[in-house]
């Protein structure tokens, strides 16, 4: 993820913005009304007040294990399928070779929808897989959002190999409008058969094992079986958008027989739906837990509903323990906003821990160890309500001991934060958890 998404969020993190604005000579106010003004009308344009559904009622009597959970997640517009397996991959030596390899022996078909892939070591290893795959008669499509479209002259190159490479809602002037309409998924398929969903982008950034600062840790599945044809038909909806093209055949939607016995389902959600499935997966889990509510991720700023979700499981005795980023953090902006919540939920009893290492870019969730879901979803306001957004979830004990595994790992390697480190807050650091707290919605 890029240190700005918005160009209402460059006034609180400039850094790296593709929308970088140089700031003016003044500092009146007739030109801070104006400015102010102006972020107004962005604002509104590019559809930060929208129509959308964002509040529910499900409080059920029954809990994650039951099968009446299971038949109420159909709501969300696809089925848990039976017979896939389910790899869990961790960071850039888990997730990289595994994609690589999928890639270069794929045989008909490649879909790549990202929201980051960048001109450099690892872009290029990429490009390269992706045209040897174009030129040997695979169809290859690549879909990229324009905010995270840093390519260069890999685009030609991609282009010029036979890759349908196209750019996901360009911005221009004319387009102001639709600022906030991205898509943050990260899906890749090879063949119909396979499929990947995660956190990752094709950057540098996500090399090695999370060793120092320069190498973030995040978190990928690679699905096999049934559930695949729901992360192609996620990637279609992107595609035909953008270039009309519906996908079909074999080398797209092949027969898929049970791989293994895994439950999975992949769940999809979009700014023109019109309530949040991202806000839905995530909220529907934790109103069920009955024992256990582990969470990892990156940019934590829930609502309050989600705040009051997790305050209210603590009371039925659930275990909930949330893991976010620490110092090394993409988006200083997003962990001041997200501090300024801590004290109401470490009054409620969430254990909040924070990542030492380097960036955690993860978006994880497991509950009562049964049910488990990894991708792209972050609990802020735009992956619940603007983001087109893709999560995977698992039903199954076996996959969500191995993701239990890895945040009681990365739990040696927090700090743990408590409602006295809250209290000792300076007057600096409550003051700019508030002005970050101010433009939350944007985030």
């Amino acid at each position: 993820m890029h240190a700005l998404r918005l160009a209402l969020s460059a006034l609180c993190s400039p850094a790296q913005s593709r929308l970088r604005t140089r700031p003016r000579r003044g500092s009146g106010p007739a030109w801070r009304a104006a400015w102010s003004g102006l972020l107004l009308a962005v604002c509104f344009g590019a559809g930060c007040i929208s129509s959308k559904r964002m509040t529910y009622i499900y409080s059920p009597p029954y809990g994650v294990e039951s099968g009446q959970f299971l038949r109420s997640l159909e709501g969300l517009r696809s089925e848990m399928k039976e017979g896939n397996r389910v790899t869990l991959l961790e960071n850039g030596d888990g997730i990289f070779p595994a994609l690589l390899d999928a890639i270069r022996a794929a045989k008909s078909s490649v879909n790549v929808e990202m929201y980051i892939y960048e001109d450099d070591s690892v872009g290029r290893v990429f490009a390269d897989a992706l045209c040897e795959r174009a030129q040997a008669g695979v169809a290859v499509r690549v879909l990229v959002d324009d905010f995270g479209a840093r390519m260069g002259p890999l685009a030609r190159k991609l282009t010029t190999a036979g890759v349908r490479f196209e750019i996901y809602k360009p911005l221009r002037l004319y387009s102001l409008y639709r600022l906030n309409h991205r898509t943050h998924r990260k899906i890749i398929t090879v063949d119909g058969r396979m499929g990947f969903c995660g956190g990752f982008g094709i950057d540098d950034r996500w090399l090695g094992d999370a060793r120092n600062p320069h190498e973030w840790h995040d978190l990928a599945v690679r699905v096999e079986g049934p559930v695949v044809a729901q992360l192609q038909r996620i990637f279609m909806e992107d595609w035909m958008h953008t270039t009309g093209e519906v996908l079909f055949g074999d080398a797209q939607f092949p027969p898929l027989p049970a791989e293994d016995d895994t439950m999975a389902q992949a769940v999809a959600s979009s700014r023109t739906d019109q309530s949040s499935m991202a806000k839905l997966l995530l909220f529907m889990a934790i109103q069920t837990a009955r024992k256990s509510i582990w969470i990892e991720n990156a940019y934590f700023v829930p609502d309050p509903q989600i705040r009051r979700g997790l305050t209210a499981a603590v009371k039925r005795g659930v275990d909930v323990r949330v893991i976010v980023p620490g110092q090394y953090m993409d988006i200083p902006p997003i962990r001041r906003a997200s501090r300024y919540y801590y004290g109401e939920l470490l009054d409620g009893g969430v254990k909040i821990y924070e990542y030492r290492p380097t960036m955690l870019h993860t978006k994880a969730m497991v509950v009562d160890g049964i049910w488990s879901t990894v991708g792209s979803i972050n609990f802020e306001n735009r992956s619940m309500r603007s983001n087109a957004e893709a999560n995977v979830a698992i039903y199954d004990r076996r996959f969500a001991a191995e993701l239990e595994r890895v945040m009681q790992q990365d739990l040696t390697r927090c700090d743990v934060f408590t409602k006295e480190n809250w209290k000792k807050r300076g007057l600096a650091a409550r003051f700019s958890e508030a002005f970050a707290w101010l433009f939350s919605e944007a985030y």
